[in-house]
């Protein structure tokens, strides 16, 4: 039976049966079949031959499913409580945000964030888009309608992320350690609640998306996922949350150039933000890092820094990553078992970020 709680803002938790959450294993294929193809405004992500899974089957610990309804709109989502969740102690919140095409237990499954879940102790979220809203269901991150503080998506997931902050009875979020990540559609929706609720996620992690701002619709999107639109530019005063950017340099749906913009805006934003140069969080050095090797791929990392050395900017750039998360599930939706671990070095980011 379904609970509902006396918040104005409405939720509905049901438990869901736990089952094992492993994939059937996957056929031999080769590696360029392990990631999708590029689509058109299947804006940012085709399911791929993997199997469909369910967010309930992971061993460790428990999944509710979850709705939200507020002024902006409704949508169904699902939290997960890690291994050895204590309910009255305050943990982090990350909220995962699917790419088009693919649900969020696919995305869920792609990335291994439960397992980081269980081992660090954090929740997560994993919201929902359907098709009702989306033919596709891609977050809608290229029209102007879902690009602003307190209307549409980003206010419905804003949403979600007070509402389960404000809960009590099933868990304790600490409310300084609330993040968001997502991929392609998800990543950039991630990328709007930076620019859109600074005060509420302290850091956001975006893998293999366009800028905030670079479209305004569909056919703009098209350009924007190639790296070809306008990147807004921040209004006196603006400020984006701290970031971690992940991009392939194989990527034929968001062109390999999609993360130097990422981080340009970003930097654009933090100048926008700063007050004077005595501000502590205000960027003064970088620092770009050594190609590497992960899973038989080369990454470079560069680092932003304040004068305090705190990083507050990342950017991964993966050669001959296609658009799949880097270091994800073998077989998994747009997921590439190769590189380095996505999910690994975002947690890590958002670790060392509090409001």
């Amino acid at each position: 039976m379904a609970r509902r709680s006396g918040r104005s803002s409405r939720s509905k938790h049901a438990a869901l049966p736990l089952l094992p959450f492993q994939p059937a294993p996957p056929r031999k294929r080769s590696a360029a079949a392990r990631t999708t193809k590029a689509a058109p405004l299947g804006l940012l992500a085709r399911r791929t031959g993997a199997p469909r899974t369910n967010p309930a089957r992971q061993v460790g610990g428990r999944w509710l499913r979850s709705s939200h309804s507020g002024p902006a709109g409704s949508r169904s989502y699902d939290v997960y409580l890690p291994a050895g969740h204590r309910r009255y102690t305050p943990v982090p919140l990350v909220v995962l945000l699917h790419g088009c095409n693919q649900t969020s237990e696919q995305f869920v499954a792609a990335t291994r964030f439960t397992a980081l879940a269980d081992r660090h102790g954090f929740v997560i979220a994993a919201p929902r888009q359907t098709r009702g809203y989306q033919a596709g269901g891609c977050w809608r991150w290229y029209e102007s309608a879902h690009q602003s503080r307190g209307a549409g998506e980003p206010a419905i997931l804003a949403g979600i992320a007070a509402e389960m902050t404000a809960e009590r009875s099933r868990w304790r979020i600490d409310p300084s350690r609330v993040h968001a990540a997502g991929i392609s559609a998800g990543g950039a929706m991630a990328l709007v609640l930076a620019a859109t609720y600074p005060d509420l996620f302290a850091a956001v992690g975006v893998h293999s998306a366009p800028a905030y701002r670079s479209a305004n619709n569909g056919l703009k999107a098209l350009a924007a996922m190639r790296g070809h639109g306008t990147v807004a530019t921040p209004l006196p005063g603006a400020r984006m949350a701290p970031l971690v950017v992940f991009q392939g340099t194989a990527d034929a749906v968001v062109h390999a150039r999609s993360g130097p913009l990422l981080a340009e805006q970003w930097l654009a934003y933090d100048a926008a933000r700063s007050p004077g140069p005595r501000d502590p969080l205000r960027i003064t050095r970088s620092r770009a890092g050594a190609p590497r090797t992960a899973g038989g791929r080369r990454f470079t990392v560069t680092r932003w820094y304040t004068a305090r050395g705190r990083k507050q900017l990342e950017h991964w750039q993966i050669e001959g990553l296609a658009h799949a998360w880097s270091g994800g599930l073998a077989g998994g939706s747009y997921s590439d078992p190769r590189g380095p671990r996505a999910s690994t070095a975002m947690w890590q980011f958002f670790a060392a970020h509090s409001l």
